[in-house]
């Protein structure tokens, strides 16, 4: 038998696989990415450019540092391709700056892909073992309790934290409700896997366990149904991959249970469920759903630790385990899929889908979508208008689109009713409209790579510890790749970075498990080879990955005195070190990615800083702080905008009409720039025939505004006054 042939047939069944250990010096690229998303989730989720760009450059000056730290592993060519596929969506994206409707915006969504980009690559080719799994699923249930603590606060001390006044729906501190959600999902099923694990001290399950109960609380006042949607995707995959299904069951029983025992207590406190402005009664009623949040959370940490008593009392063979595992997953499926077949046929079978799907697709559903739980079951999302007015622009510009981030012109050239909206509400029309076909195939590449790099070995290593953690995950990704079908989380980087932390510490441990089995085997072929006296010195190809022979219990588990220290073995194989070169080029990259947010952010602080002098009534600094914005954003109109109209309170109307000139040349599909020409005309120049121009441009761009309506007509009044 060839030599190779032979090491991959593995060591014979007795032989004791010694995996390498975790390395604390690989930890920092995993708990930077989760400062940067906890600071981002706190900062209205990334969203808002003047609150996001300082902690982006921080995370990115991190990479630019990190370049010249990491030992890195050498990745899967499954990732490699995702991350050069990403990159070239990346540069497509910036290079749309040339030709779209609004290149400050499509300059933003450059840099929100090239903070992507630098999370994808810092945590996906930095070695991952169980230290960097193990503090990331912590981390990041540390982050959603805080931010599933900070949501709830609203309903329950609402006279101290006042964020839930408004609203009904919770969506404090992120921003917005629906990524509150599928934050608290990503948060649940990491949450059950850690309180699963069977060799965790109680302590930690039962803590791990009760930090699910306020996520589970803020996830059901987010009243989110794509929440819905994605925590059914979430568990579905969780399920399917973990070894711990039936661990995992009861845990998410002991969470689910109290927490829907405490709701429907309550269900009689209107000001929980829905908005009011009664200050008093809020507070009340808010004490109540307090104490009774309380009761959940101490019957939940009972029922936790009543089941790890009973797990370790009781010996449950393995293949007990496995069967008892197996027959969760199918009841599950049978559940959800005969249930689902029985509701459907006792409501009227493929006619009720039709009428259903109808109602969808015109947002027609009778029963409305109001601020209440009950909109969770209502059809009326607004959408589809919004991907109709993708398609449309699509087909206009199919093959370039608008440019990244530019959807706002397309939804007031289309829309059908008002109001602002800057997403289409899916993610793959969003990057159909703004980057046309090119971009949409770049960009379902990328993800798909992305996907299958985090979801490699799926047959193997089901003796792995870290499997079930593995799987919560792999859970989380997809439930963000559906999620982005009906939503606009790729724009909250709270959200985006999160993903890209999942995906890529996925495919980090995959691949580092697999290069550490192909080690480990050569290293116990090399012992054998030792004790016969008959050495093997046949080769293993880097990075080799295969199945745990039998015996293999893993890193952590390996009773072997000195086990993961090599001591003796002959087969680890030191990361060859990046070469000089390289390092300078990925390091400047990453600091210009950096460099690159700093432009649109230091024009919009000038900007803010130009309407605040106005205001106070200086107007010599406004203008010169006017300048300054337009000198370091001079992709942007508003600095232009907000210049001209400076000058024409200074009585310097040619000026600020030569302004906004200007402007409409940078950006002549920008309705608002032409809007206001139309009114530095009328009032200012008294040039009503030029006025009525203006704002017919701007009708052409945006049919529905009432204010270009409105001043046309005073415009054309005024025009035939003057028999001009």
């Amino acid at each position: 038998m060839p030599p190779q042939a032979n090491i991959d047939a593995g060591p014979r069944p007795g032989a004791r696989m010694r995996l390498r250990r975790s390395r604390p010096g690989d930890l920092p690229p995993v708990v930077a990415v989760l400062v940067a998303a906890a600071a981002f989730a706190f900062l209205s989720g990334g969203y808002v450019p003047r609150s996001a760009t300082p902690v982006a450059v921080a995370l990115l000056v991190f990479v630019a540092v990190w370049v010249w730290l990491v030992r890195p592993q050498r990745p899967s060519r499954l990732y490699l391709a995702a991350l050069a596929v990403f990159a070239a969506y990346t540069l497509w994206a910036g290079a749309s700056i040339a030709w779209s409707f609004g290149p400050d915006l499509s300059w933003y969504a450059f840099d929100v892909c090239l903070l992507y980009l630098g999370v994808a690559a810092a945590v996906g080719l930095t070695p991952a073992r169980r230290l960097q799994l193990r503090t990331l699923a912590f981390g990041f249930v540390a982050l959603c309790v805080a931010v599933g603590g900070y949501a709830f606060a609203g309903k329950t001390v609402p006279d101290v934290v006042t964020h839930a006044h408004r609203y009904a729906r919770l969506d404090a501190p992120v921003g917005y409700w629906n990524v509150l959600a599928l934050l608290m999902v990503m948060g649940l099923t990491v949450a059950v896997a850690l309180a699963s694990r069977r060799r965790s001290p109680l302590a930690v399950r039962v803590v791990v366990a009760a930090a699910a109960v306020p996520m589970a609380f803020a996830f059901f006042f987010s009243y989110s149904r794509g929440g819905y949607l994605a925590l059914g995707v979430a568990l579905v995959v969780y399920f399917a991959l973990s070894t711990t299904r039936l661990a995992s069951l009861f845990t998410l029983a002991a969470v689910a249970g109290p927490v829907a025992a405490a709701l429907w207590r309550v269900r009689g406190l209107e000001t929980v469920f829905s908005a009011t402005t009664d200050a008093a009664r809020r507070a009340s009623e808010g004490a109540t759903l307090l104490r009774w949040a309380l009761v959940a959370l101490a019957l939940t940490a009972a029922a936790q630790a009543a089941l790890v008593l009973l797990q370790r009392g009781v010996p449950w063979p393995p293949r007990l385990r496995v069967a008892f595992g197996a027959a969760v997953l199918v009841a599950a499926a049978a559940a959800v899929v005969g249930g689902g077949w029985l509701y459907v046929r006792d409501q009227g079978g493929t006619e009720w889908l039709r009428s259903q799907y109808h109602a969808f697709a015109t947002d027609s559903d009778e029963r409305g979508s109001a601020d209440t739980p009950a909109r969770v079951f209502s059809l009326n999302t607004g959408r589809p208008p919004l991907w109709r007015e993708a398609v449309e622009q699509y087909r206009v510009l199919p093959a370039k689109g608008t440019g990244a981030g530019t959807f706002v012109f397309t939804h007031e050239r289309f829309r059908e009713t008002g109001g602002v909206v800057k997403h289409a509400h899916s993610q793959w029309l969003n990057v159909l409209s703004e980057l046309g076909w090119v971009g949409l195939a770049l960009f379902v590449a990328a993800l798909a790579l992305f996907v299958a790099a985090a979801f490699r070995r799926l047959t193997r290593d089901r003796g792995d510890p870290e499997r079930p953690l593995l799987a919560a995950l792999q859970g989380g990704v997809l439930a963000f790749v559906v999620h982005i079908s009906w939503d606009w989380d790729w724009d909250m980087a709270a959200a985006g970075t999160v993903f890209f932390l999942f995906a890529a510490a996925s495919a980090a441990f995959l691949t580092t498990r697999g290069n550490d089995l192909a080690d480990a085997a050569r290293a116990a072929e090399l012992r054998e080879g030792a004790e016969e006296g008959t050495p093997t010195t046949a080769p293993v190809a880097p990075g080799a990955a295969r199945a745990a022979p039998p015996g293999d219990r893993g890193e952590a588990d390996d009773p072997t005195p000195g086990a993961g220290s090599w001591s003796g073995g002959g087969g680890h194989r030191r990361p060859s070190p990046v070469p000089l070169p390289l390092r300078v080029v990925l390091s400047g990259l990453a600091l210009l990615a950096a460099l690159s947010w700093l432009p649109p952010y230091l024009g919009e602080r000038a900007s803010e800083r130009a309407v605040a002098a106005a205001g106070d009534g200086d107007l010599a600094l406004a203008a010169a702080e006017a300048e300054t914005a337009r000198a370091r954003d001079p992709l942007a109109v508003r600095p232009l905008i907000t210049l001209a109209l400076v000058q024409q309170q200074l009585g310097q109307g040619r000026a600020a009409l030569a302004t906004l000139d200007e402007a409409a040349a940078l950006q002549p599909q920008n309705a608002d720039v032409h809007y206001q020409r139309g009114l530095l005309l009328l009032n200012a120049l008294g040039r009503p025939a030029d006025a009525a121009d203006a704002f017919v441009r701007a009708l052409e761009l945006d049919p529905l505004d009432d204010a270009s309506a409105f001043q046309l007509s005073v415009a054309l009044r005024e025009a035939g006054r003057s028999g001009g």
